[in-house]
């Protein structure tokens, strides 16, 4: 088959397609980014058959959450399918030694990191989460002849190790980086174009990290400043968080638009947040049905806002959120009255991290990607103590402070506040 394919390569790109020792490529969500540095991994495998070729995360335990799916959609797409064998952990390329495999860079040692030492490319994925120990192994070890590492990433501070790499290299002739955002992506879908313009109404300050890959100027202005969005220990996202198959803790928040609930499980004082929930213009019963579709023959605990026991839904007159719940077989628990909203935030924000013992005792599977974007970016409007509740981001995070607040009291349990006795419901 013809090996000179050609393929679109959007503009931002270019000068990315010059031999250079390091590449970045780093700016706003919806870019393209990934999809361009995943076909210039086919592509280089197809133009040498032996190349061996590496995709890095700092955590990697599992591969659906790497590039692989990705890269053989690619492969497809070219139409080279017939130049590999796409097995279940690497992609291996017919008529040559060349190999393509996925690594987490917290599995290695300054031992293990040498098996990568043939390797003539890498590409490091979610780069702002690389530590500096992670970097200092691999740029050694990607040695080979005209070896190339790669790097995308949507920035988050200015002070994280890959930037800093860039920053101290800016204008060497063996470096090359580009910014690039939406608004730069010639094949950027209609659904992002206006998902962009949504986050833009609601708050400037935001859009202008999301979307335009401005670092986090939250700071002191996050509600939740102690949740980080990076790789457990050094933050509260953990891969290796599984269903274990027992009883399941559900916080939910009443709100219709979106109804926003966050499953979780104990791991003695512990939470780990298995996924999170937002159904667009429901109800009470909506939600309640996902659950059980999602979760057949399980106990299901719900940690709901307390004023359910009053607020109707549009459910038939006379029921209430609580009887709804109630009726669909979940056990209930929540305190008499609602707790002060600043009481609970103080009470997540010890969950995420504790100062005292360095702990981050509650923890977020990838797949809660609502949660995840919600505790990272909802803010205290400015010069106050109040959420920016236009944002949309304060239901999903008001649904996890629920279930803390119920099942994890560490601020209470301490003393720290005085509050309501519970009472069970």
């Amino acid at each position: 088959m013809r090996l000179d394919f050609r393929r679109d390569i959007p503009r931002w790109a270019l000068p990315l397609q010059t031999p250079a020792r390091y590449k970045g490529a780093r700016g706003g969500r919806a870019a393209g980014r990934s999809h361009y540095f995943a076909e210039s991994a086919v592509e280089e495998m197809v133009r040498d058959p032996d190349l061996r070729f590496v995709c890095i995360r700092e955590v990697q335990r599992a591969l659906k959450y790497s590039a692989k799916s990705l890269i053989e959609s690619k492969i497809r797409s070219l139409g080279v399918g017939s130049l590999f064998d796409v097995k279940a952990t690497e992609i291996r390329r017919e008529g040559g030694t060349g190999v393509m495999i996925f690594e987490g860079m917290q599995d290695h040692t300054a031992d293990s990191i040498k098996s990568l030492e043939n390797f003539g490319r890498a590409w490091v994925e979610e780069a702002h989460a690389l530590s500096a120990r992670s970097l200092r192994l691999l740029r050694p070890t990607i040695r080979s002849p005209g070896s190339e590492l790669w790097f995308s990433w949507n920035p988050e501070d200015e002070d994280d190790p890959v930037e800093e790499f860039f920053r101290e290299r800016a204008g060497d002739e063996d470096v090359v980086l580009v910014h690039s955002t939406y608004l730069d992506n010639p094949f950027l879908p209609e659904e992002m174009r206006k998902e962009a313009e949504r986050d833009r109404a609601a708050s400037e300050e935001l859009y202008d990290h999301v979307w335009l890959g401005g670092y986090f100027l939250g700071g002191n202005g996050r509600v939740y400043s102690s949740f980080r969005n990076r790789p457990y220990p050094d933050g509260n996202i953990d891969e290796s968080i599984e269903d274990n198959g027992g009883e399941l803790l559900v916080g939910m928040d009443f709100n219709v638009n979106p109804m926003s609930a966050v499953v979780a499980q104990r791991a003695v004082d512990e939470c780990l947040v298995l996924d999170a929930l937002q159904i667009q213009t429901s109800n009470t019963e909506e939600m309640a049905a996902e659950l059980v579709r999602r979760y057949p023959d399980r106990k299901i605990i719900v940690c709901p806002d307390p004023s359910g026991r009053q607020r109707k839904t549009s459910a038939p007159v006379g029921q209430t959120d609580f009887t709804i719940l109630e009726r669909a077989g979940f056990e209930l628990r929540a305190p008499s009255k609602a707790p002060a909203v600043v009481d609970r935030e103080n009470n997540a924000n010890a969950m995420y991290y504790e100062i005292e013992t360095g702990r981050r005792r509650c923890r977020v599977h990838p797949e809660a990607k609502a949660l995840i974007t919600g505790l990272g970016n909802l803010t205290y409007k400015d010069g106050t103590s109040q959420r920016d509740k236009k944002s949309g981001y304060d239901h999903i995070c008001d649904a996890v402070d629920y279930l803390l607040w119920s099942e994890f009291n560490v601020v209470q349990d301490r003393g720290r506040v005085k509050s309501e006795p519970f009472r069970w419901v």
